[in-house]
């Protein structure tokens, strides 16, 4: 037996002693909505305007079943490009949102504002990381989210170009030692 399986063992030993037994995975759900493209070929152009836009959704067969007192981890990226020609504005701002089950009038859990300037900074990829904190109060529920965007200024104008990407996973709640059970 190599030096470094006899190593894992020990460590996984002085676990089970501290925790009551070995840890059990914390991961237990995950799903992803991804739409790739390539951001100089034109094959999305996503123009955006004052009222969200769903841009990826996870819902139906991508919703996640989870348990009561567990927590999701979401990110995403977002590809777009700030239109500032023809616009008379030098800086476009965007919102990004995720709403837990429905769209717009479902609970929001997550906000950010990006912005872009005209000329040399008007190429963006947004990208977030965000907890959601107990989404399932009691037993197994079905939870959906869904990412938007929007424009929060009159008389800007932005285009989603790709990527589009929104994971989820859902975290177990971390095991107590039986110290503190």
């Amino acid at each position: 037996m190599s030096e470094d399986v006899k190593n894992e063992e020990a460590k996984q030993d002085v676990l089970e002693g501290l925790l009551g037994g070995r840890e059990r995975p914390i991961l237990t759900e995950f799903s992803a909505s991804v739409l790739q493209s390539n951001n100089f070929s034109g094959v999305i152009a996503l123009p955006l305007a004052g009222t969200p836009m769903v841009l990826a959704a996870l819902t139906g067969a991508q919703a996640l079943g989870l348990d009561a007192g567990g927590r999701v981890w979401l990110t995403g990226a977002v590809g777009w490009v700030a239109v500032t020609n023809g616009t008379g504005v030098s800086k476009v701002d965007v919102i990004f949102r995720i709403f837990r089950n429905t769209p717009v009038a479902g609970p929001q859990i997550f906000s950010a504002r990006e912005s872009a300037e005209s000329g040399f900074d008007n190429f963006k990829t947004t990208n977030f990381v965000h907890v959601d904190i107990n989404p399932a109060s009691n037993g197994t529920t079905l939870v959906s989210y869904f990412l938007t965007a929007e424009l929060p200024l009159a008389g800007s104008a932005a285009t989603v170009i790709g990527p589009i990407t929104l994971t989820a996973a859902e975290l177990e709640p971390n095991p107590k030692p039986p110290c503190y059970s």
